[in-house]
């Protein structure tokens, strides 16, 4: 028996600036731009809470990261 199918969506924007000879990157990350919340395992033991999710796939996560390089 297999679960559900997976569907996560990961987005990056990035810019890049340039002050004379340094340069830096700015990031925008989007983990799970969609928000699923489908379910990565299952309990193995059967019983009346058969077959129970044991872990889902984690929230919408936004992070902001920059690189400087001189």
């Amino acid at each position: 028996m297999f679960g559900d199918r997976i569907d996560q969506l990961d987005i990056r924007v990035g810019k890049v600036l340039r002050f004379g000879k340094s340069r830096t990157n700015i990031n925008l990350d989007i983990v799970n731009a969609l928000n699923s919340n489908d379910n990565l395992g299952y309990s193995p033991t059967f019983g009346a809470t058969w077959p129970a999710p044991t872990s889902v796939l984690t929230a919408r996560l936004f992070r902001i990261s920059a690189q400087y390089e001189f």
